[in-house]
């Protein structure tokens, strides 16, 4: 029988009766939309002063070679336009930009022509 659980290969981080307890290995687990992916370890709540050492242990438990992939640190900041991707919020921009000149249009319109008269035969063609 080759079956194993979670909490047999994982005792540190699965306990068998409560789940899983770390919150870094609950986002790791997370299936990632894309083949091309960054997952969140965790955020320095405190400003680093420019030209600060920051060290880090990184531990490698999940080989990756087996599907070409790869492994980064990455630190990053992010700012009130979002992280590294802008798409979201550009695009949250335009579309918003757009829905506002069409409300705007069709108010004119309205302003300008008035309502249409319910139940008038000339639109049923």
């Amino acid at each position: 029988d080759s079956q194993q659980y979670l909490y047999e290969t994982f005792p540190e981080v699965v306990s068998p009766l409560e789940g899983v307890e770390n919150e870094h290995f609950i986002v790791w687990m997370r299936t990632a939309a894309l083949p091309t992916f960054r997952k969140l370890y965790g955020v320095i709540d405190t400003d680093l002063p420019k030209g600060s050492t920051v060290t880090f242990q990184v531990d490698a438990y999940f080989s990756v070679s087996e599907f070409s992939g790869t492994k980064s640190l990455v630190l990053s900041t992010v700012t009130w336009f979002g992280g590294k991707n802008n798409f979201f919020g550009v695009a949250f921009l335009i579309v918003g930009s757009i829905c506002l000149v069409v409300g705007i249009s069709l108010e004119f319109n309205l302003i300008y022509n008035g309502p249409r008269k319910a139940g008038d035969k000339v639109y049923l063609d």
